[in-house]
């Protein structure tokens, strides 16, 4: 697949640890991805900027390249492509860059609020848009009672919060590549 300079993609992978648990219940529609990443060319580079849960001493804010996006347990790929201006594409590279000058941990609570620095995949990409453009990127959080199991895990009756397929309904998405992949070994 050959990227595009000045253009902005969201990067889609599914793992089978999390497909069942995570994607299943609380995705709106793509009950493949389990996680989400925004990215872009830089100097020929393909850089994707993802929230993702890891060592807490080191940032979860990971730069990964495709491949190191899609090991560990990846078994599905989808990449989507934003219809933007030159603009949008210059302020998409400011933020990123922003936030890979901070230490930002992951949000295990799946809570959301003004915090730029305690974050969870999709709520990261969900903040970049809407930094980028407010009123194109005007992406609603959706509010899910809990059944016991999740209200025992994160202390709470209800959970608001960016699905990893947020941006699907968006007309300024289009999917360029669905694909099912053979499992890397880590």
């Amino acid at each position: 697949m050959k990227f595009e300079k000045n253009s902005l993609y969201l990067f889609c992978r599914g793992t089978i640890a999390k497909s069942g648990l995570i994607a299943e219940k609380f995705n709106n529609t793509d009950k493949k991805i389990t996680h989400v990443g925004i990215g872009y060319l830089d100097n020929n580079v393909l850089k994707i900027y993802n929230v993702t849960d890891c060592d807490s001493t080191k940032t979860a804010l990971i730069i990964d390249n495709l491949d190191s996006f899609t090991s560990n347990g990846t078994y599905y790929l989808s990449v989507w492509k934003c219809n933007n201006n030159e603009r949008e594409f210059l302020k998409l590279k400011e933020i990123c860059s922003a936030f890979s000058k901070r230490k930002v941990y992951f949000d295990f609570s799946f809570t959301l609020n003004k915090n730029d620095t305690v974050l969870y995949c999709s709520e990261f990409c969900s903040r970049v848009l809407k930094q980028i453009n407010s009123r194109k990127f005007d992406f609603k959080p959706k509010k899910m009672i809990l059944e016991s199991y999740y209200k025992a895990l994160l202390n709470r009756e209800e959970l608001i919060y960016y699905p990893v397929d947020f941006f699907q309904e968006s007309p300024h998405f289009t999917k360029l590549l669905e694909i099912t992949l053979k499992l890397k070994k880590s």
